[in-house]
């Protein structure tokens, strides 16, 4: 296995993309947003030891693909301020109506 390809048992994560072509370099904040809200422990781990803290703070502060959920954990967890959080922006936030 080339060191650039992800490790297969990433391959449920990536559903949706031909993950046989999907390589880290070019792809970094994608495979972290993907695998920061979808992923189990085994592959946040594996995300955490691949990309480093300051790749996954940076992502998640530019992410506007997670959720407010993973954001405020992963906020919390690097301890990343809130308002930086690109998805928390008035801009990009979503507003729920059920009316």
């Amino acid at each position: 296995m080339s060191e650039d390809r992800l490790p297969e048992f990433l391959r449920p994560l990536f559903w949706d993309v031909d993950f046989d072509r999907l390589r880290i370099p070019g792809h970094e904040r994608y495979i972290i947003e993907r695998i920061l809200e979808l992923g189990d422990d085994a592959a946040v781990r594996w995300a955490w030891r691949t990309f480093g803290p300051e790749n996954i703070a940076q992502a998640v502060r530019r992410s506007r693909a997670i959720s407010p959920n993973t954001a405020t954990l992963w906020s919390l967890i690097l301890g990343i301020p809130r308002r930086s959080i690109r998805c928390f922006s008035k801009r990009f936030r979503i507003t729920f109506n059920p009316f």
